[in-house]
């Protein structure tokens, strides 16, 4: 059996590197951060090689340790320039000893370097240095080494220890710096080095043999004694060369000195500027600041102001609400009344179809009764007006009453209807309410459940008595239950919801038992069903009020009011109301061949059919069941107008509206949405998603048919809108071209005189002709070029022709060059080469109408930029401008027909919403993108990939210019 073999580890102790390239590390550590600090850092690293080793000169030590103590150093200093500054130290007497001082008295920088490298090999064995360049004050190193280093701390200890060495002689470190790293993958470490070099000292001891001479000579001639002439004569030689040496060393530092004043003066220089720049932002910003503070102030105050006005709405709303529920609810009342005492009567009386309709209107009496007192229940909760008259009560007795009319519900639908549970403390509580919520509960529970069961559960604790209403029915999703207690929320708020309401129950329920000082929770999961949980305090209640509250004509109804909130959950047909009471034509009237062609899509058969017999007599009809079917019979079709529900199965009325007004096919039929729901948020969805009007159930027939009329009126409007929009184009390409034409006519003008001259003349002078006949032959050419120009820029084609967008621009903005101030500037950008194929006449159209608007937006001295370029496989075309810019509130109804940003009699509105009916007539798309008070660019897309036989639409085929909805 093979045995493996173990790779022995790598000794620490290699002979690798000299512990000499070390000793600037830890002298540099202990005389920073003290000799202890280092002794410790070695024991807590268990270093496998001691401080005594690494401080004798004549051992080595292996590269990847000498990287293991260069990262602890670093790491333990917390500075990231610890290697650089420890190989600044090297230079020193205590690195150096003895050799500092020989190398400052008779050495030089070019020698120091010279020999460090050529010495590198008895302190480094794993590396070579090679100078490749040494020059006055330059030197070019470069490092191969054999074994890769993992980081670049070894770089900087080199690089510090080269630069230390003009420090042995008093001056800076030299200016070094790495262009090549084998670390990061170079083939060596390249360095380079620019230094000051020492000035030579040699004056002293010129100085002291020109003395010395000078002192043997003075004694030879007799002049002293030779000991005293030699010492004297050298000693002033000695002082005249070192004041010599120093003397230029002054002057030097001052020629130094002078650099560094001259510097930090341009420092000073810049600073100062910097300053009174700074200070001029400083007061800029302080303005600012002031007139933002007083904007914010002024906010706060119309802020304060609307809020005032909010709430005194918000009352008014309360108070308007109550006084109409009561008006409502006491005709309300007495016809219940009086349907009441009439079904009370034999069957003698009525017809089985007379009571069948009697008994239809009671129970859509009743419920809008219950409506309208569930209404003025939460408005008088709102209000804080509500009256509690407490009074104890059995809950098991109270709910074993009431669900006796439910169960006839829950037998006929064939889902169990069980309460569960025993006697348990009477609670003190408003009966009347208390009866409302639990009715809402369990009425809920029935409509939503088509099999199963649904149990009501009792129990009680210290505090609380406790009743759930369970049921196995339908479930609500997680995302509803956190909104299912708001008021007008509802669970199913989808547009294929198969359950009416309100959204007003669950919202009185939950605000009633608050005021009981109870509360209620809910548990669900979609299929599986519903927990609502009731929580009712035992004890004294909550808030005591001795005055009874009244409930007059309520108290008369209340008996039969549960039989006739359960008799509406009841499957059965509604009666449209009042609708047979109006007068209508003849029932085999039908509109005319040329009548205007109406969709309706409606899910309802018994509404669908109302609305045929209505809209039949004026307008040829189609039909639709859902959205989807709604959507597919409009693309088709493509009918003038179109009716639609908004709740519908399969597709919902938004949701087809989506889909119409994303389709270039449909994106302009006009769109009447039907709906009943009646909060402003319904509205606000439908008619930001492209709706031209809302209208609610119920609704009057007379006004359904003056709605319809009303739009298809305002789309021949807006077509003919759109058109005086299009002459006036034309106009303003009409001036433009009158005003490029007047040159070259004076100068045919202009001509003409001097040539009849000198054809008459008795001398005709043949070159003044020849020139002459030139100038109007090029007058002409330019007149020609011009009203060709004119009649490819207005001409509308059929058929799609190759356009060169590059050339159609510049068309568009010779065509406004006569508008143009003299100080706009026309910036072009024109990379895209190839062309687009569309209508060059309608397209011309776009570009001058958004060439118009951005030179109105930018005044006289702005700057315009036209570019195009490629996208994928669209042509983008981008109009810039450093105008005004739009309101961001503006946005949303920039291609809104009649919608205008300028003031009034200054436009019609019409222009945006033209070029984007050109562009999606093109098969392109326009986007706005804007930002107020810095300029606008529109984006125009035009496919690159369009088929050029394609014929394209009419622009005008009577349909009204519509805006492209955004979803």
């Amino acid at each position: 059996m093979a045995v493996q073999s173990e790779e022995k580890p790598y000794p620490d102790n290699a002979p690798e590197v000299s512990v000499r390239t070390t000793s600037t590390l830890l002298l540099y550590f202990e005389r920073r951060y003290g000799a202890s600090r280092l002794a410790d850092i070695f024991r807590r690293h268990s270093f496998s090689l001691s401080l005594d080793y690494l401080r004798t000169a004549t051992n080595f030590i292996s590269l990847p340790f000498l990287e293991k103590l260069a990262d602890v150093l670093v790491a333990e200093s917390g500075d990231s320039q610890f290697m650089r500054k420890a190989g600044l130290s090297m230079a020193g007497p205590e690195a150096l000893g003895f050799a500092y001082y020989m190398i400052r008295a008779f050495g030089s920088l070019e020698i120091c370097f010279r020999k460090t490298v050529e010495l590198s090999s008895s302190y480094n064995r794993v590396g070579s240095f090679d100078i490749e360049k040494l020059e006055r004050e330059r030197l070019v190193l470069a490092y191969r080494s054999t074994v890769p280093e993992r980081s670049r701390h070894i770089c900087e200890l080199r690089m510090g220890q080269f630069a230390s060495f003009p420090t042995i002689w008093g001056l800076p470190p030299a200016d070094v710096s790495e262009s090549q790293c084998q670390v990061q993958g170079a083939d060596c470490c390249r360095y380079h080095l620019t230094w000051m070099d020492p000035l030579p000292v040699w004056g002293r001891y010129i100085g002291l043999v020109t003395g010395a001479l000078s002192g043997v000579g003075a004694s030879m001639l007799g002049m002293g004694h030779p000991a005293f002439t030699v010492t004297s004569m050298s000693l002033a030689g000695v002082s005249l060369g070192s004041w010599i040496d120093l003397r230029r060393e002054m002057r030097r530092k001052d020629e130094a000195l002078n650099e560094q004043a001259e510097g930090m003066m341009g420092s000073l220089e810049e600073l100062q500027q910097r300053y009174d720049e700074m200070f001029r932002i400083n007061v800029a910003l302080e303005d600012r600041v002031a007139a933002r503070t007083r904007e914010l102030t002024e906010a706060n105050v119309r802020l304060e102001v609307a809020l005032a006005k909010q709430k005194e709405l918000d009352r008014l709303k309360s108070e308007f609400f109550d006084n109409v529920s009561h008006e409502l609810r006491t005709p309300l009342t007495l016809i219940l009344l009086t349907l009441d005492s009439l079904i009370q009567r034999g069957p003698e009386e009525f017809a089985p179809p007379v009571r069948q309709h009697l008994e239809t209107m009671n129970r859509s009496a009743s419920r809008l009764l219950r409506l309208i007192n569930n209404l003025l229940d939460l408005t008088k909760l709102e209000a804080g007006k509500t009256k509690l008259r407490h009074e104890p009560l059995e809950i098991q007795g109270f709910l074993s009453s009431l669900l006796v009319p439910f169960e006839v519900l829950a037998d006929k639908k064939g889902v169990d209807l069980e309460l569960e549970g025993s006697v348990t403390t009477p609670v003190q509580v408003d009966v009347a309410r208390i009866e409302s919520v639990f009715q809402n509960l369990i009425s809920n529970a029935l409509k939503f459940t088509t099999q199963g069961k649904v149990t009501v559960r009792l129990h009680e604790d210290d505090t609380w008595v406790h009743v759930e209403v369970i049921d196995t029915g339908v479930g609500i999703a997680s995302q509803d239950l956190s909104v299912i207690f708001d008021r007008f929320a509802q669970a199913d708020s989808s547009g294929t919801r198969r359950f009416g309401g309100t959204g007003i129950g669950l919202a009185l329920v939950k605000e009633t038992l608050e005021l009981h000082a109870g509360g209620i929770e809910v548990s669900s999961e979609l299929s599986k069903g519903s927990n609502f949980h009731v929580r009712l305090r035992k004890g004294a209640p909550y808030v005591r009020d001795e005055l009874p509250q009244e409930r007059p004509a309520e108290q008369v109804v209340r008996t039969a009011r549960r039989l006739t909130e359960v008799a509406e959950l009841q499957d059965g047909p509604l009666a449209i109301t009042a609708v047979e009471a109006l007068p209508s034509p003849p029932a085999d009237a039908e509109a005319g061949p040329d009548a205007p062609r109406v969709l309706v899509v409606e899910d309802e058969p018994e509404i669908r059919a109302f609305l045929r017999n209505v809209l039949k007599p004026y307008y040829r009809l189609l039909e639709a069941t859902n959205g989807e079917e709604g959507l597919k019979t409009a693309q088709k079709e493509r009918p003038d107008l179109i009716v639609s529900d908004v709740m519908m199965p399969v597709m919902s009325g938004i949701q087809m509206l989506a889909a119409l007004r994303s389709s270039p096919e449909t994106v302009d039929v006009p769109i009447i949405m039907l709906t009943a729901r009646q909060e402003v948020e319904a509205k606000v969805e439908g008619l930001s998603m492209g709706a031209n009007d809302y209208l609610g159930k119920p609704f009057s027939p007379r006004e359904m048919l003056a709605r319809i009329e009303a739009q298809l009126r305002l789309r021949d409007a807006a077509v003919r809108a759109a058109e005086n929009e299009r002459l006036a184009a034309t106009g303003l390409l009409t001036s433009g071209f009158a005003h490029e034409v007047r040159n070259p006519l004076n100068g045919l003008m202009n001509a003409l005189l001097p040539l009849r001259e000198s054809l008459t003349s008795g001398t005709p002078d043949t070159a003044m002709a020849v020139a002459m006949l030139d100038l109007i032959e090029e007058c002409g050419q330019r007149i020609r070029g011009l009203a060709e120009g004119l009649l490819s820029f207005v001409r509308i084609g059929s058929k799609a022709v190759a356009v060169d967008l590059g050339a159609s621009l510049d068309a568009s903005v010779q065509a406004l060059a006569w508008r143009l101030p003299s100080g706009l500037k026309v910036e072009r950008e024109y990379q895209l080469s190839e062309p687009v194929w569309g209508d060059p006449g309608s397209l011309n159209q776009v570009w001058v109408n958004l060439l118009d608007n951005a030179v109105r937006a930018i005044g006289p001295d702005g700057i315009v930029k036209v570019s195009t370029s490629r996208d994928g496989e669209d042509a983008v075309v981008s109009i810039i401008d450093n105008g005004v810019g739009i309101k961001p509130d503006h946005m949303d109804r920039l291609f809104q027909p009649f919608f205008s940003t300028r003031d009034a009699g200054e436009g019609t509105g019409l222009g945006l919403a033209l070029c984007q009916r050109i562009v999606l007539r093109q098969g392109g798309r326009i986007r706005i993108f804007s930002e107020y008070g810095k300029g606008t660019r529109v984006e125009v897309r035009l496919p690159l990939d369009a088929n050029p036989d394609r014929i394209l639409p009419p622009l005008s085929d009577g349909r009204p210019v519509q805006p492209h909805w955004r979803t």
